[in-house]
Parts: C-alpha cells; sequence; structure tokens
C-alpha cells in the first residue's frame, strides 16, 4: 500500500534523476550516473566550431546561430588543372574533344586561306563569262515562271530607274552571288522573281533579270510597258557613287533594246521618284540620269498607266498627220 513515506522516496529519486539531490546539493549527470558538482566543474569553451548544425544546446543555453560554409580553394596552373581534367574523362570524351579540336584548326585555316587570298586578288583576278552583259545562266540564276510579255505596248517608250539598296558588288563572283540572294529573298517570301528587267553591278556589268520583253514588278501601274533597270547599291547621298562604266554599259544595253525593235528610238528615262513618292534610286542616281539625252524633263508620265500612255503617243502620231 502506498504511504507519504513512499511518495518521499520517490519524490527524492526523481530529484536525483533530474540531477538534484534531496539535500539539495547539485549534482550533474554523467553517463547515467549523478556526480555532486563540488566533484566536477563545467569545462571553459574559448572556441567552438559548428558542422552542419545551425542550433547549438550549451549548458542551460539555447543558442541560435547562422552557420556558413567556406571553402579553401587552392589554384593550379593551367597546365595542370588542364592534365588533372583529362585525367577525369573517358577515353571515348578525349577523342571527342580530340576530334573537335582538329575540326576547329581545320576552320580556322581554311578562314585564313580565303580571307588572305581575297585580299590579295586585283584587277586581272575579276573574271566573268561576258565583258558586260551577264545572263542569268552565268549568274546562275533559280527558275522562275516568267510569261508575261509586254509586248501588247512595244516598243516601249519607258525606261525606269532604282537602286536596290543592298551592299555593293565589285567583282563578278560577287555580283552573281547578290543576285542569287535577292532573287532568294523575293522567290521566298514574295512569291516572285526579281523585279528588275536587268540590274547594274558596282563593276559596271550588266545582269539579267527577267530580261527583255518580260514583265517586271518594279513600278506598280508601270510594270507592262516599261523596262525597270536596279542599280546594286544604295545611292543616296554620301553613300554609293556612280561610276563611268556603269553608265556606259546601261547605254550598250538600250542601245540593243532599240536595235531589237523593243524599246522606242525616242525614249525617255525617269527615276522611281519622277512617278511615285519613293526616295529611289538615290539623290547619287537620280543626278546621273538628270544629265542623260532621254531623261524626261516635262514629267510626261507620272499618274499615267500603260494604257494612257500608250494612248497619248498614239494620238501625237495621229495629230502629226
Amino acid at each position: 500500500m502506498w504511504s507519504e513515506s513512499d511518495g518521499e522516496r520517490e519524490l527524492q529519486e526523481h530529484e536525483v534523476g533530474m540531477g538534484r539531490s534531496s539535500a539539495g546539493s547539485e549534482l550533474v549527470m554523467m553517463d547515467n550516473r549523478a556526480t555532486p558538482s563540488s566533484s566536477w566543474a563545467a569545462p571553459g569553451v574559448a572556441n567552438l566550431n559548428v558542422t552542419r548544425f545551425s542550433k547549438v544546446h550549451i549548458g542551460n543555453k539555447f543558442v541560435t546561430q547562422n552557420v556558413h560554409n567556406s571553402e579553401v580553394v587552392k589554384e593550379l596552373s593551367f597546365p595542370v588543372y588542364i592534365w588533372n581534367h583529362i585525367k577525369n574523362t573517358t577515353r571515348a570524351e578525349r577523342l571527342i574533344c580530340a576530334s573537335s579540336m582538329v575540326a576547329l584548326v581545320i576552320c580556322i585555316v581554311l578562314i585564313l586561306t580565303f580571307t588572305l587570298r581575297g585580299s590579295m586578288l586585283s584587277d586581272d583576278d575579276d573574271v566573268a563569262p561576258h565583258e558586260w552583259n551577264i545572263t542569268r545562266n552565268m549568274w546562275l540564276a533559280a527558275w522562275a515562271n516568267n510569261t508575261q510579255t509586254t509586248e501588247p505596248f512595244e516598243p516601249l517608250r519607258l525606261v525606269i530607274i532604282q537602286h536596290t539598296v543592298s551592299p555593293e558588288c565589285n567583282r563578278f563572283i560577287n555580283c552573281a552571288a547578290e543576285l542569287r540572294n535577292l532573287q532568294s529573298y523575293f522567290l521566298n517570301n514574295l512569291g516572285y522573281d526579281i523585279p528588275y528587267n536587268f540590274m547594274v553591278g558596282n563593276e559596271g556589268r550588266i545582269y539579267e533579270g527577267r530580261g527583255l520583253g518580260m514583265v517586271g514588278a518594279h513600278t506598280y501601274g508601270y510594270n507592262s510597258c516599261t523596262i525597270g533597270i536596279g542599280f546594286i547599291g544604295d545611292y543616296r547621298e554620301g553613300v554609293t557613287q556612280v561610276t563611268p562604266l556603269q553608265v556606259a554599259n546601261v547605254q550598250r544595253l538600250l542601245a540593243v533594246a532599240v536595235e531589237r525593235g523593243l524599246l522606242h528610238p525616242d525614249y525617255h528615262v525617269v527615276g522611281a521618284r519622277d512617278l511615285r513618292s519613293t526616295q529611289s534610286p538615290g539623290l547619287n542616281l537620280y543626278k546621273e540620269i538628270q544629265s542623260w539625252d532621254h531623261y524626261d524633263h516635262n514629267e510626261l508620265y507620272r499618274d499615267k498607266n500603260c494604257t494612257e500612255i500608250r494612248a497619248m503617243f498614239e494620238n501625237s502620231a495621229e495629230a502629226k498627220y
């Protein structure tokens, strides 16, 4: 049977378990044994290193701290670093790396070779299939379905000059590539061939676009009854300049068109800006064509369509008789 003495005994045992004796002396629990505080001294802590813990319980204090990891980095020389890295790779990885390095070296050598070769080319190296007249086959034009002709309005009365506002080209090989780029743009993005009947390279050659007798797509409302000529480059003031060779070869082209009966001997030349709101063919080129014998100084063709242009000259011919 439980008695008051039993309760006192249990309390004493509990106090011993909690580090106190019934006499009130302090006890410290070590290895599940109670040791009087007089025989045990708490250790002094000057420095405490804590790893992987952010909360530490010391005595009757509960310490919370932020623990920051720090790393000691030993700097290695670049060759040693590379060698250590190679040793840690597999044989397959080393083969792939070696192949990539070989390919990179080959590419660098090829780039340097062609760059140096191109810089050493002279004008004598600019070889073309023809002196001045480059056909579609010569510049490797892609096939295009050009079927509409200018026959109903022949001999034509009007030549329209424009500029492409594209990179200049001063050699046949570069101009041919530029024409292929332009043709690719129009075919892929607009669904039709190069809009000009002819194009003029900066080296002076004439490049066949849609050609003589074919309807172009260069000037809305005038395509069926004109020859459209696009000068490669940007002929705004202070940019691309017109050369005498360009002018001479354009005159040769127009003379051939007159000789073949496709262009009237009394034809006129205008810039695109003479017919619609545009800056083409650029101020440099526009000043040049204004000095040509066939330039239209009277704005005869502005705001007229092909039918009206034909009627204008038919009425003029009837009036002479």
